[in-house]
């Protein structure tokens, strides 16, 4: 049931992941009809898990208001409820008014609302250019009209491909006019240039001006090889998962590397020192690595780099440009408060992953038992909560604490 975690008491609380639920086609829509007719097969199709039919349905039935009930059962437990499973069903998964009640109910002012794994995988990695772009275009649309309802507290995650450097500037230039606030991007090289090239530095810079993050998502990066599942035996799933895996066990302790790849670059190359003021969000990654990464890369700087005239550039060390300029999301079920104590109270944001299971049932009294385990001041449950996603999102006003309900 929504019952109030004493750290939310008169604190102002902002949520660093959450989702929409796509559905029906929803973003294609926003598409033109040459990008939806050469749009990649999607990873996952809804109609190919016959299973999934009667939750769909049910969702439709309460969404055109025939299920009142289910609305209040979802209400009444909006992180626990069963019936959040249902992703679309979920209350404010579809709905942007819903949305905004959603955040009144858990207590909530501000959110970071990003698309789902579906679409992207239609276009982001399309040999077709004009798909590349019209798929960009299409999601970054989208996502600022779901949250056109409530603007200041709802805000949109776009998605800029790299694919072109040129391109991707006017693109990121496009977004941003017409309201988007973070850009999800991917961590891996693109086209033979390190994320760190120079020729990303008049994207940067834009970013940096109009205070509008990059970051990156599960997703951003390439998961564990076909090669490593190989085992010669066939892997079962048990019944009541439905042969839906969008994440398996194996790519979670590694959903890191890519990242750390892309952090090394962006760091030892020389963007964060020329951008200071650029921020990056690590959102749905974990952050148990977070300490050795940091570690490691202070590591590299001063053992292997002693001979690197351009780390001899860097006014900091590796981990202060995270410290400075990164922030990330703790999973619920991993320990924040000794990850927080190895990196510092400017690092780490409370997230819930709505209206995903994966957020789990209770976000806030897990996050609250790992913290209160460290005896986190008031200084550092104020940065978990609100003062890094502010700092994110280069927020000038700090955002009134809403009342409970």
């Amino acid at each position: 049931m929504n019952q109030q975690s004493a750290h939310q008491v008169n604190r102002t609380i902002h949520d660093a992941d959450s989702h929409i639920s796509e559905y029906d086609g929803w973003i294609e829509g926003y598409a033109s009809e040459y990008v939806r007719a050469n749009l990649d097969e999607p990873f996952f199709r809804v109609e190919n898990v016959p299973q999934l039919k009667p939750l769909i349905d049910q969702a439709h039935n309460r969404l055109a208001g025939n299920d009142p009930s289910m609305t209040e059962s979802l209400k009444a437990d909006i992180f626990g409820s069963e019936g959040k499973r249902n992703m679309i069903g979920a209350y404010g998964a579809v709905n942007n008014i819903e949305r905004t009640d959603s955040l009144d109910i858990a207590g909530i002012s501000k959110q970071l609302v990003f698309p789902g794994l579906v679409f992207v995988s239609r276009f982001a990695r399309s040999k077709d250019e004009k798909v590349v772009w019209g798929g960009c275009d299409a999601m970054n649309r989208a996502m600022v009209d779901f949250c056109s309802s409530d603007s200041d507290r709802l805000q949109a995650v776009g998605y800029l491909s790299l694919r072109d450097p040129v391109k991707a500037l006017q693109e990121a230039k496009k977004a941003i006019k017409m309201g988007i606030k973070a850009f999800w991007m991917t961590s891996d090289a693109v086209d033979g240039r390190a994320p760190s090239h120079i020729a990303y530095d008049p994207i940067w810079a834009v970013l940096q001006e109009a205070g509008v993050p990059i970051t990156l998502h599960i997703g951003s990066g390439a998961k564990l090889t076909d090669d490593y599942r190989n085992t010669g035996v066939k892997r079962e799933l048990a019944p009541e998962s439905m042969n839906i895996e969008t994440t398996s066990p194996k790519d979670l302790p590694v959903l890191h590397h890519s990242i750390e790849r892309w952090l090394a670059c962006m760091i030892y190359d020389g963007v964060l020192e020329r951008f200071p003021k650029l921020k990056i969000g690590l959102v749905e990654l974990g952050s148990n690595w977070l300490p050795a990464c940091m570690s490691n890369l202070d590591i590299g700087a001063a053992e292997l780099g002693r001979f690197d005239l351009g780390l001899r550039k860097l006014s900091l060390k590796p981990s202060e440009y995270m410290q400075r300029q990164v922030k990330a999301t703790p999973l619920h079920f991993e320990d924040a408060g000794w990850v927080m104590r190895n990196v510092g109270k400017d690092m780490l944001m409370f997230n819930t992953d709505y209206p995903h299971p994966e957020g789990g049932k209770d976000p806030f009294g897990a996050f609250e038992r790992s913290l209160d385990a460290v005896q986190a001041t008031s200084e550092e449950l104020d940065s978990f909560y609100s003062k890094n996603f502010e700092a994110l999102l280069s927020l000038s006003l700090i955002a009134i604490p809403r009342s409970y309900s």
